[in-house]
């Protein structure tokens, strides 16, 4: 019965293969798969688990981040990641599974990601992308556009208990609750909101992602200026919020052209020509927002989808690897 059974599957797995025409999932999945080199991403996250000849094996380590990449390109739940895992043929194919082969369970995934952040290593996965990347010459490094959003909570607590904890049973009994204890408040214009800041800095003209942070609301959007800057980039394009009189001076010293737009204070407003020079260093600056335009719409992060900020700050860091390998993609397509 069971030889029965993997004939079927077996045949069932030549029929597929077959078809002529494939999904659009499907051939940016398989685009996906052919552009990275997983190698040095499996050998970042090798040291977060033990080696031993007993017990079940671990699920390889390539097949977690290819879990992790379909999960965030599609905007899945863990569940839903396993659900789709078992009807998608396209995602079967990615991960390099036949019909007969064991489907990673959702559990199996959240533990993979619970290691990654233990281990501080979703940063390093995304160096060993930009590598390849600059490896390709795809990052052209004439300059650095840099910005920030603000992505909203996923549940918001009462006001009542938005401040900190009076002891240590209220802050476990806080974490133990489903609201969001880790975002904060921030205004843009005369508009409240509460949850985190995506940053970035993008490669002008290849419009890849090189550098990322990931903050709660509040802090000023300048505070992450002086980390996104690359130190290689012959210009740094930003809105006037990172405007700086003596970032100015350094950039001047350094060679360095200053494209952030120039801010007005009180009793100093903005001239004609200041105002020009807005103008044109917008052009350029606004190239940032299509990244964040991406990562809202195309993989629904328009809100935060979990309760801590690593485990957000992981999500957002695997959106920018999708956003990377995706521009690679298309660069070395044109």
């Amino acid at each position: 019965m069971i030889r029965t059974q993997q004939l079927q599957m077996s045949i069932l797995d030549g029929a597929f293969s077959r078809r002529k025409k494939r999904s659009r999932s499907d051939k940016l999945l398989k685009s996906m798969d052919k552009f990275i080199d997983w190698r040095p991403l499996v050998k970042e996250c090798e040291g977060m688990f033990k080696k031993s000849n007993r017990g079940r094996p671990t699920t390889p380590i390539e097949l977690s981040l290819k879990c992790l990449f379909i999960q965030f390109l599609y905007g899945l739940s863990e569940p839903g990641l396993e659900d789709a895992l078992i009807d998608r043929l396209s995602f079967q194919r990615f991960l390099g599974i036949s019909f007969d082969e064991e489907i990673p369970d959702f559990t199996t995934i959240w533990k993979f990601k619970a290691r990654l952040i233990k281990y501080n290593l979703y940063d390093k996965l995304f160096d060993a992308i930009l590598h390849q990347l600059e490896n390709a010459n795809l990052i052209l490094k004439k300059g650095t556009l840099i910005d920030a959003t603000i992505v909203l909570a996923a549940r918001k607590p009462n006001k009542q208990e938005t401040g900190s904890a009076d002891n240590k049973e209220n802050e476990v009994k806080k974490r133990s609750s489903q609201k969001d204890y880790d975002a904060s408040h921030t205004q843009k214009n005369k508009k409240k909101y509460y949850g985190y800041k995506g940053h970035i800095a993008v490669d002008e003209g290849s419009n890849i992602i090189r550098k990322k942070a990931f903050t709660t609301a509040s802090p000023h959007d300048s505070q992450k200026r002086e980390e996104l800057i690359c130190g290689d980039e012959a210009s740094v394009f930003a809105d006037k919020a990172y405007d700086n009189d003596e970032v100015k001076r350094n950039f001047r010293k350094e060679g360095i052209y200053y494209g952030i737009l120039d801010k007005a204070r009180r009793g100093r407003p903005l001239s004609k020509s200041q105002k020009k020079r807005n103008k044109k260093k917008s052009r350029v600056r606004n190239a940032v927002e299509r990244p964040f335009a991406h990562f809202k719409n195309l993989y629904h992060f328009s809100s935060v989808k979990y309760l801590t900020t690593e485990r957000n700050d992981l999500h957002f860091t695997f959106l920018c690897m999708i956003h990377n390998v995706r521009r690679g993609i298309a660069l070395c397509a044109t």
